[in-house]
């Protein structure tokens, strides 16, 4: 049996985070699930329905490394501090404190994200959450953002928009 013990609030954060990017479409079960993962003491939560892939991490106070898929669960509004996570064979339990929650583990091998995510020559733009919604409204459907550098302005769907942003490397 492999546990982890991990911030309550941590783990909250990161579900809230991921649980929108789970498939609702039954023929890819590994896709209805998150994958969980436990590497070098940081618990990393994903979840992908074929389209987009959402990721999240947190650290874990202390634990065995593991990686599984799981349905999606539920934390309790009363819990402790620290949620206990124990993993055998078939089924993942966490241990809220008043309440334990049971699942089975989803079989299949989830998909090699990580590559996705490589880091080399990238930069980061940061927007205000409340300008991005307000340029956004009007559209529908896909949108493309267009940037040629950090103080040049963007284009969303070929239209013009100058938007505060904050370059970082």
């Amino acid at each position: 049996m492999k546990k982890v013990i991990i911030e309550t609030e941590n783990l909250k954060r990161a579900l809230e985070n991921v649980k929108n990017g789970v498939s609702k479409e039954e023929f890819r079960p590994v896709f209805t699930g998150i994958c969980m993962e436990v590497e070098n003491i940081k618990l990393t939560m994903t979840t992908c329905d074929g389209y987009k892939l959402f990721t999240d991490n947190c650290d874990v106070i202390k634990g065995d490394e593991f990686k599984v898929v799981v349905p999606v669960f539920k934390i309790p509004k009363n819990t402790k501090k620290q949620t206990i996570i124990e993993i055998d064979n078939e089924f993942i339990t966490f241990n809220f404190g008043e309440e334990k929650h049971s699942y089975k583990i989803i079989e299949g091998e989830f998909i090699d994200w990580k590559p996705l995510f490589n880091k080399a020559n990238t930069f980061s733009i940061i927007f205000n959450a409340k300008y991005l919604q307000e340029a956004l409204k009007s559209e529908k459907g896909e949108v493309r953002l267009e940037f040629s550098d950090d103080v040049s302005p963007i284009f969303i769907n070929g239209r013009k928009l100058v938007l505060p942003i904050k370059h970082r490397s």
